[in-house]
């Protein structure tokens, strides 16, 4: 990741936003800050949503939750990653996959009360 594709997450440096209107758009990806070592992170994450009912399969700093319950748009499935912004600080991306859009603001709820401090851009 460099420093452009950082500042394109930002919403306020997003120029989509002049040339037209989302109405009903729904977010299917969030984006935390951390203090916490990357594998902490990892490690935080599992721990929280293993007795959600998620398989996790984690591949070096990138982790597939997959819900074992079908929920109104079948399984959830979210894609997580970590990124290191500068030494002491980590960016963590949660994107929908699959599933359900409530089930993953509910999840993601769940997950910023229990790992995480601070969302970086919303």
């Amino acid at each position: 990741m460099n420093a452009f594709e950082l500042i394109s997450w930002s919403q306020g440096f997003n120029l989509e936003n002049l040339f037209e209107k989302r109405m009903g758009h729904v977010k299917q990806e969030t984006r935390f800050a951390s203090k916490c070592p990357a594998n902490e992170i990892m490690s935080k994450i599992e721990e929280a949503a293993k007795p959600l009912g998620f398989n996790v399969h984690k591949r070096n700093y990138k982790m597939k939750l997959q819900g074992d319950k079908s929920g109104r748009k079948g399984h959830l499935s979210v894609a997580t990653e970590v990124f290191e912004v500068a030494p002491s600080l980590h960016m963590v991306e949660l994107r929908k996959t699959g599933g359900d859009t409530l089930e993953f603001h509910n999840l993601c709820q769940i997950l910023s009360s229990r790992v995480f401090t601070t969302f970086l851009f919303e």
